[in-house]
């Protein structure tokens, strides 16, 4: 409906309406729109796959056309066309839509992401040392194009590094995709898993995983943290003081991967001394030929790490003995004290 002004004259009229007339047509035919949709977005090579074409035209002329050999089992009304494929096998694979509205045409193309799952991990040694260099290399599926697979590396569930091309690359090529982490090994990288996670870009900020494939380390180290324990509690500081007669037990422990080989070192210092289990050393009664330093060395074939513990032995009779002495000195100044008063006060008295 077109408003038309009362003062407006015949000429008028017919320069207003024929210019209004024409560009709402333009408007109408022109501004039809090509709809594609794929299900599923991406397609695994040899996968089922549909396609449909819809227009917003409300008298099209639709032409679906793949390239030849490509036969969809196809439903159609009179503005949209669905195509099912039972089995992608093709790389390149393409959905077009063609649409005939009035004298105008639109032609949309989509071209199809078309994976397989084939992702391969290098694996790094059996054994990584701590503080050496290692790479993790993964190779990703085979994708079209192949600037819509996304590779990423995970520690755990940490995201750690991801890559992609920008290159789109040929369907006749299998040119895959590579991510190589660089890492130095730590002691927390033993029995830690690290995940390669394939994904196709699907725009608008989503993606489908397609693959991954995991490795989990393994990681030797030197021994260290090495601590000293004398009769279940560990030495803090020097020397450490026991009773002469005492049983002593005095332990080593360390860490380390391999498990470190513990031994006592210079055991000079006289009898009754056991070595027990690894890293265990008993003194069935200490005395004062048990007094010195006793190291402990733990090893690995990755190096060296030891411990010293400096022990002191009391003599408990010989301090009872000097404690006695020193009450019964201690008493007998007393004693005298006393009688030495008692005469003082006696010749006051006298004198007196």
């Amino acid at each position: 409906m077109f408003l038309i002004p009362a003062t407006m004259d015949k000429g008028a009229v017919n320069s207003y309406i024929i210019p209004t007339v024409l560009a709402f047509w333009i408007q109408v035919v022109t501004g039809f729109e090509v709809l594609i949709n794929i299900n599923p977005p991406a397609v695994e090579f040899g996968g089922s796959l549909q396609v449909n074409c819809s227009t917003t035209c409300t008298k099209p002329v639709l032409s679906v056309e793949y390239k030849p050999g490509v036969n969809p089992n196809r439903t159609k009304s009179r503005n949209w066309s669905t195509d099912y494929f039972p089995s992608v096998q093709e790389w390149d694979f393409a959905a077009p839509c063609t649409v005939f509205c009035e004298s105008k045409m639109k032609e949309k193309k989509v071209v199809v992401t078309v994976y397989n799952r084939e992702i391969n991990i290098t694996p790094p040694p059996e054994v990584l040392e701590v503080n050496r260099t290692y790479s993790l290399e993964c190779t990703g599926p085979r994708v079209y194009p192949n600037n819509k697979l996304i590779l990423t590396w995970l520690r755990g569930r940490e995201i750690i590094q991801s890559n992609f091309t920008e290159e789109t690359g040929f369907p006749d090529e299998d040119k895959r995709l590579r991510n190589v982490f660089s890492f130095t090994a730590s002691m927390s990288d033993d029995g830690q898993e690290y995940t390669c996670l394939a994904e196709v870009d699907l725009g608008s900020g989503t993606t489908k995983p397609i693959a991954t494939s995991s490795v989990t380390l393994q990681t030797h180290y030197k021994p260290g943290g090495t601590t000293i324990s004398v009769n279940n509690k560990t030495v803090s500081e020097f020397p450490v003081y026991v009773s002469k007669g005492d049983e002593v037990t005095i332990t080593c422990n360390s860490s380390g991967k391999p498990t470190p080989t513990v031994k006592w070192e210079d055991l000079g210092n006289g009898s009754n001394i056991e070595i027990g289990p690894p890293g265990v050393l008993r003194i069935s009664q200490a005395t004062s030929e048990h007094q010195g330093i006793y190291k402990c060395r733990a090893t690995n074939q990755y190096g060296i790490d030891e411990k010293e513990v400096d022990i002191r032995v009391k003599d408990q009779t010989s301090a009872r003995r000097l404690a006695a002495k020193i009450i019964g000195l201690s008493a007998a100044a007393i004693v005298a004290g006393t009688l030495l008063s008692a005469i003082v006060t006696c010749f006051r008295s006298i004198r007196k």
